[in-house]
């Protein structure tokens, strides 16, 4: 039996998942969040270091989390993940050959990256030469230094840095990392950014992380509004966005300025899909999974299934196979309301050296 503590550090709020697993399916024994201050965090990477480590206080301190087997994700644009084909080698002689190998593809100086690489598949080349696909990831150091300075106050030592778009395919796919035949995109929004995530056979194949959340719709509604950010806020979870045809066309000034962004951020997808379908061969996505607090804009799932011509749906990651409740001491309500933000946190949770 082992219980990790998943650690997500949104631009919202931070949240952490203690998450046991072992024998059969995995437990979620703890969830805890606290709020954050507009500004303390951007794009996914910390501004104000103190406001953060206060909330990390408060919340090791309410939602009595252990300090070992700390696992805490990441997601900023300056995270690189590229597929990269290289010759066949062993995943050590790889891990060797990687800083040259990723320098011809990272728009970061190698020096000041942490480099990962996840492999893909096998395959041979018309010429007989034997290949390897490889997911290659680059962080910048400085930014994943700043991440384990905060956690150094409060005490914590993280096990690992993980990304959060990998913890939420884990948390989604359950411990056998598998869907059934076909790609799925898992389009998480958060307060921040939106991460596309393209998995198929259980693996990542493509990511992409877009500077575009919840809390640009909220400014965006604001501006064409004139209301302060918290009105806006409010406004925003009731007005939603027009569920289909020409946003131009909508009368409702608040629900066409939301409606104008969403179809920026519809239009980032599409472009994510394109991408994967002429780097795969051709393989194509055939259904979309959403999450995150920008998930819950009315209307938004809707149009976005109908302008990308796409099954989507809310993530859901309580199941007979995937998760179970403990006693969280959180009712049904309370439960639902956080179910849109919980997969990353229990994701990173659900991680392991293996």
């Amino acid at each position: 039996m082992t219980i990790n503590v998943g650690l997500d550090i949104g631009t919202s709020a931070v949240r952490a998942a203690v998450v046991q697993t072992g024998k059969g399916v995995p437990i979620l024994k703890r969830y805890g969040q606290v709020s954050l201050p507009i500004g303390a965090i951007a794009a996914g990477e910390i501004v104000e270091p103190a406001t953060v480590r206060d909330a990390l206080t408060r919340l090791w301190k309410t939602a009595k989390l252990p300090h070992k087997r700390v696992v805490v994700g990441i997601a900023n644009q300056r995270v690189i993940v590229r597929r990269v084909d290289v010759p066949y080698m062993s995943e050590e002689e790889l891990r060797e050959s990687l800083p040259f190998r990723a320098a011809e593809y990272i728009p970061i100086p190698i020096e000041e990256a942490i480099l990962d690489f996840v492999p893909l598949e096998e395959f041979t080349t018309p010429d007989g030469e034997a290949m390897l696909s490889v997911l290659v990831i680059a962080a910048q150091r400085e930014m994943a230094n700043d991440v384990l300075q905060v956690l150094s106050g409060v005490g914590v030592k993280p096990m690992a840095i993980d990304l959060q778009a990998f913890a939420l395919v884990r948390a989604i796919l359950g411990p056998d990392l598998h869907f059934d035949e076909g790609a799925r995109a898992v389009v998480n929004i958060g307060a921040g950014v939106t991460q596309v995530a393209i998995v198929r056979s259980g693996t990542v194949r493509f990511l992409r992380i877009v500077p575009i959340g919840g809390e640009q719709f909220t400014r965006v509604l604001a501006e064409a509004l004139a209301l302060d950010f918290q009105e806006a806020e409010r406004r925003k979870r009731k007005t939603g966005v027009t569920p289909d045809g020409d946003a131009a066309s909508e009368p409702d000034e608040g629900k066409r300025a939301l409606t104008e962004e969403t179809d920026a951020l519809i239009e980032e997808v599409r472009g994510s899909l394109d991408y994967y379908r002429s780097e795969s061969g051709g393989n194509t996505v055939d259904r979309i999974l959403i999450s995150g607090n920008g998930a819950r804009l009315p209307h938004l799932a809707n149009r976005m299934g109908k302008s990308l011509d796409l099954p989507v749906e809310a993530v859901r990651i309580v199941g007979d196979d995937t998760l179970k409740f403990g006693r969280l001491g959180m009712s049904e309500a309370e439960l639902a309301q956080v179910q849109p933000v919980l997969p990353v946190a229990v994701g990173l949770g659900l991680w392991s050296e293996a």
